[in-house]
């Protein structure tokens, strides 16, 4: 009998998180969601029980240890082995000049952002060596080569990934595991909403039209869009597809 595809995804309860668990589920691929937002892990649930692959919801900090090794630990226990880790969580932090910035806001962008796949990374590779080869798709941005005044410490985070993924790729493709960062740039979600109100603070919705103006496509993601690519990424790349950088902006890094 042929084994299972089992994946975690963290940052089930977002627009990408949830669409991403939704289309490994629709693949019979069994799904760890792990999310703070327990809430709403909750009620995504009752969707995602429909099937085909079986899924499990889990409260987690991303950024702590205990936690990112308990989840991963768990996904183990329940289906018998790991395939692939799909990070997605990330927070966007304070909105200021790197001077007005403060020390725990900086500390917290790069627990949640950066620390979070690299305690991912840690804690499922060896899992995923047992498995004979796997999958490691991590979430950056277009903002992980480009910038953006205001959100330096967002900036900083992504830009850390850019590092991660790549030296992952190269440690670990002798066991036949990829590698890969997708990097969306505005996507149609809570957090494009957040980043328009903090960057344009006095007119929000222009804030929003001009990000839209942006992209050479003139509109935002669907987060499914970029799910997708994630999924592909996990599931369907060939193995020489790692320590890629996959944007999926728009257009916008073509300009």
């Amino acid at each position: 009998m042929m084994s299972s595809t089992n994946v975690v995804v963290t940052g089930a309860a977002g627009g990408m998180g949830a669409a991403a668990v939704s289309l490994l589920l629709a693949r019979s691929v069994n799904v760890l969601a792990v999310d703070r937002d327990e809430a709403r892990l909750r009620a995504l649930a009752k969707k995602w029980q429909a099937g085909p692959g079986e899924v499990e919801t889990r409260v987690a900090d991303v950024g702590d240890a205990n936690d990112v090794e308990a989840f991963i630990g768990r996904a183990v226990e329940r289906w018998g082995g790991l395939d692939g880790l799909f990070n997605i969580a990330g927070i966007l932090g304070e909105f200021a000049f790197i001077a007005d910035s403060s020390n725990e806001g900086f500390d917290e962008v790069i627990r949640v952002n950066t620390k979070s796949v690299w305690l991912g990374m840690k804690y499922a590779l060896p899992h995923l060596i047992a498995r004979g080869g796997g999958a490691i798709v991590s979430t950056g941005s277009y903002l992980a080569w480009h910038a953006c005044e205001l959100l330096g410490p967002y900036n900083a985070s992504k830009h850390a990934l850019v590092g991660l993924t790549k030296t992952a790729a190269l440690e670990y493709s002798s066991h036949n595991i990829r590698v890969n960062l997708v990097c969306p740039g505005s996507m149609d979600t809570q957090m494009n909403i957040d980043t328009a109100a903090g960057l344009y603070p006095g007119d929000p919705e222009a804030g929003l039209r001009q990000l839209a103006a942006n992209t050479a496509t003139g509109r935002f993601a669907d987060p499914a869009e970029v799910a997708a690519v994630g999924v592909f990424a996990l599931l369907d790349a060939p193995m020489q597809m790692t320590g890629a950088l996959i944007p999926v902006d728009g257009g916008a890094s073509a300009k």
